[in-house]
């Protein structure tokens, strides 16, 4: 039973299990200290204390979830197969991807660096805190994923035409995981650096969840990928090419916040050396802020825009079974980012507000990474 003073899990212990020879201990490599640590307690790792004391009862909540999600991978490890999609399972196993991406410190942390640029803007516009310098203090919530949390039932209906797919690792490799396991990935708008293209309502969209050394699950864009023989109705890919395992590490690796976790039945060698190869790569900041001049309305009053986002992680994909379909790579790349799979119902107030807006290019005045 939960109590006020236990340490609140952020990626289920059960979870780790799966990366786990005995049930009990894990490999890590840990990105601050540069360094390998073996056989340490699955029951500490990605918990923070009272992490979700903003609403009581939450923890229990997902301790339901994540037993609906655990029978449905419980299954997928033995079976080999999927979930019908639309079924009860499925539905479950969607669920926990979704409110799993949300509840990470790392979400808390992109969730904190808007909140930080946020509170100085409204300073620096405010001429009753000219004397206060915005660089001398940082903003920062007192419970990061509370905001997140709370917009991932609204997720749920967005993500239902992503399908499934299960990439069985046939290789003397392993697939690893990390303390931000589910990455979220755009292989159809790699290049596009100006604004964000991993949203739920994206085209191109495409989800990994290790789910074990050897499993590992794979959201994707149907009408973007063609995955493995997805078009002939299957939904599990066997994958016997080492690169396409060390690509799909690559994403925990880069994707990461402190740590990579890893089984360790095979030689740990070469995950370790993997780590230490793109530690350098893996991106300082993690939220971009794009914030524009002002732009006269023609009424008297002005419009200016802020987009925040956060960029896709620096890597170019390449896995075997993935590829764009033809139809979709006709599409110039600047459009891509533009594009959504659902429409976007907006409010009356909304589209007025939008309507108000100068039409034409608003000049960019300031760019902000944290």
């Amino acid at each position: 039973m939960a109590t006020a003073n236990r340490e609140h899990h952020f990626v289920p212990q059960f979870y780790l299990r799966y990366f786990s020879t005995d049930g009990k201990r894990i490999n890590l490599f840990n990105f601050s200290r540069d360094k390998a640590i073996f056989e340490v307690s699955i029951r500490h790792q990605c918990s923070q204390h009272k992490f979700y004391d903003f609403a009581p009862g939450l923890e229990q909540a997902f301790s339901s979830l994540e037993g609906e999600a655990a029978g449905v991978i419980r299954n997928i490890q033995s079976s080999g197969a999927l979930p019908k999609h639309n079924s009860q399972e499925w539905l479950s196993l969607l669920c926990f991807i979704i409110f799993q991406k949300l509840r990470t410190t790392s979400m808390g942390y992109k969730h904190d660096a808007m909140t930080d640029y946020l509170a100085k803007l409204r300073l620096e516009n405010n001429p009753e805190f000219l004397h206060i310098d915005p660089d001398g203090f940082e903003m920062r919530n007192i419970y990061p994923v509370a905001i997140p949390l709370s917009i991932a039932g609204d997720m749920i209906p967005v993500a239902e035409d992503l399908k499934f797919h299960l990439f069985v690792n046939c290789t003397p490799l392993e697939y690893i995981t990390s303390d931000d396991p589910v990455v979220v990935h755009n292989q159809y708008c790699e290049g596009i650096d100006y604004r964000g293209v991993t949203g739920w309502n994206c085209r191109g969209l495409q989800v990994f969840l290790p789910i074990s050394p050897t499993k590992l699950l794979f959201l994707f864009d149907p009408a973007v990928y063609k995955v493995g023989s997805s078009h002939k109705g299957k939904n599990t890919t066997s994958i016997s090419n080492d690169r396409d395992i060390s690509q799909l590490n690559s994403l925990q690796i880069l994707n990461a916040r402190n740590n990579i976790y890893f089984s360790g039945t095979h030689p740990q060698v070469t995950t370790i050396k993997q780590c230490g190869i793109l530690s350098s790569k893996r991106p300082k900041e993690r939220m971009t802020f794009v914030e524009t001049e002002d732009v006269d309305t023609g009424n008297g009053e002005s419009s200016s825009l802020l987009h925040s986002y956060e960029p896709l992680l620096p890597l170019k994909l390449s896995v075997s079974p993935i590829s764009i379909r033809k139809k979709a790579r006709k599409i110039p790349l600047h459009r891509r980012s533009a594009m959504y799979r659902r429409p976007i119902d907006r409010s009356e107030e909304e589209r007025t507000a939008y309507g108000r807006m100068p039409s034409g290019r608003y000049p960019v005045k300031k760019i902000t990474r944290k």
